[in-house]
């Protein structure tokens, strides 16, 4: 299941980037149908987000501050801040000028934002992207509304040839642009999917501008850093973490034998479909000194973690359970401590994501969702290997 979907564009619309210089900015807003509510500009960093709100009166609302730049990525949301799924949201490229905010604040798209010329170069995306965006929407509010994975799965097939066409948008975009600020936020949401080589070599074609002040940026670089440490040949990375029995558990103890890392949940579909065929691997192979180390993003509900492995008897001497690791600091400026967060270690980006180690605590490679095949290819091989 992709964990950084469309609805994940509106929180990227609120990294910020910052440039040398200083500026003022005002943002004017007229809203119809919006009276009385608050209305939240979010600006900063991921994991340092700073968030501001007014109340609109008589249909009116203003903001003003002062950028450390020419241009800083921001949003403006109505609706609760923390589920921003459900509320509604448009992206602000602010410049040291004077921004207008108008239009019908019930509808997603019946509000216009004009300003500078960063601003003009968004709206023209948001409209070229409006074909696929639309229908994508929708489907993406019918896929929550579903109670049951067969619902999900049925909904999320529907919704494929959308993710496919924007993902040639923003694959196009990012290769064309490279002094737009907006390709390194386009990389930042693509590069879950892609080759360390593949991020690189686009990476590098970006302007100094947009490497240094580009949204997302510092994502892409941490990634590539990141990325560099996983790849084929490397060492895994290393981890301790209380297994689900509250005990200590240490990849590195598993060395001399081979290991499949499997990232997952309880809520994915995909993951949990996954899993027959994880345990057939695990009793064709495990006496021959294969093992199996699960990293779960459930840390908000071990509940639902352990009801699961159980449900899908993941269970034996050859299987290894623990979370994530990853700690909310502040709901409100979306901070983590990532300090023992496995999934970050291993760049991951969406479930389920797999990584197959050979005997000597090596990586032999990485297996996306649908690609489980390659493991059984490799693990009887592996096995044989002194």
């Amino acid at each position: 299941m992709n964990k950084k979907s469309f609805s994940l564009l509106m929180v990227a619309a609120t990294l910020a980037l910052t440039a040398n210089a200083q500026g003022k900015y005002t943002i004017k807003g007229e809203l119809q149908n919006a009276e009385g509510q608050k209305i939240y500009l979010s600006k900063g960093e991921f994991g340092n987000i700073e968030t501001d709100s007014t109340v609109i009166t008589n249909g009116k609302f203003t903001f003003k501050g002062e950028i450390d730049g020419l241009f800083q990525n921001a949003s403006l949301l109505m609706g609760n801040p923390m589920d921003y799924r459900n509320a509604k949201s448009w992206q602000v490229a602010i410049e040291p000028l004077t921004i207008y905010v108008s239009g019908d604040a019930s509808k997603q798209d019946g509000v216009t934002v004009k300003g500078g010329k960063v601003q003009d170069e968004l709206n023209r995306m948001n409209k070229e992207m409006e074909i696929f965006e639309k229908p994508f929407r929708k489907l993406n509010d019918a896929y929550y509304a579903q109670q049951t994975t067969e619902g999900r799965d049925s909904v999320s097939k529907l919704m494929e040839p959308y993710r496919k066409q924007y993902a040639q948008y923003t694959q196009n975009y990012m290769k064309t642009h490279t002094d737009s600020y907006f390709a390194s936020q386009y990389l930042s949401m693509d590069m879950g999917n892609m080759a360390y080589e593949d991020i690189k070599s686009i990476w590098e074609k970006f302007s100094p501008d947009v490497q240094k002040y580009g949204v997302n940026a510092k994502d892409v670089k941490s990634e590539l850093e990141t990325l560099a440490k996983v790849r084929p040949g490397c060492p895994a990375p290393d981890f301790t973490a209380n297994d689900i029995n509250g005990k200590p558990f240490t990849l590195s103890s598993l060395k001399g034998k081979v290991v499949i890392i499997d990232f997952w949940a309880s809520w994915c579909g995909p993951c949990r479909k996954s899993n027959p065929h994880m345990r057939e691997l695990y009793a064709k192979y495990h006496k021959k000194g294969l093992d199996m180390v699960y990293v779960s993003d459930d840390d908000s509900n071990p509940a639902k973690w352990k009801a699961a492995v159980e449900k899908d008897q993941l269970v034996g001497d050859g299987f290894h359970h623990v979370l994530r690791g990853l700690k909310i600091t502040d709901k409100a400026k979306y901070t983590f401590d990532k300090t023992n967060d496995i999934s970050d270690k291993y760049a991951i980006h969406f479930l389920p994501t797999k990584y197959l180690i050979d005997k000597k605590g090596n990586i032999v490679c990485k297996i996306n969702e649908g690609e489980d095949a390659k493991l059984d290819a490799q693990i009887e091989k592996l096995l044989n290997e002194k």
